[in-house]
């Protein structure tokens, strides 16, 4: 689930490029495809594999440590947007 966090900020710094915005959900959202359909192939790739098995509870597990590296860039957009002074709520 680490290494899938860390794929999740690496992703999303990729898709992000140079804007000069902090977050988007299309970014969000492009990096968890990547992520899902990464964790499927290395399962595939498992299941060639003579000492290793695929598994669908894998894939899962490892998509969530790419969903939480997304709510983590939202915690910190947020906090960053309050401390700015640009929250609407404020």
């Amino acid at each position: 689930m680490t290494e899938y966090f860390i794929l999740g900020l690496l992703f999303f710094n990729a898709f992000r490029g140079e804007s000069v915005e902090r977050w988007h959900s299309r970014w969000a959202m492009y990096t968890m495809i990547g992520i899902v359909l990464y964790a499927v192939s290395d399962e595939y790739h498992q299941s060639f594999v003579a000492s290793r098995t695929a598994s669908v509870v894998d894939v899962g597990i490892d998509s969530i440590g790419g969903l939480l590296s997304q709510a983590a860039l939202i915690v910190r957009w947020k906090i960053s947007r309050k401390i700015m002074g640009h929250d609407k709520n404020t």
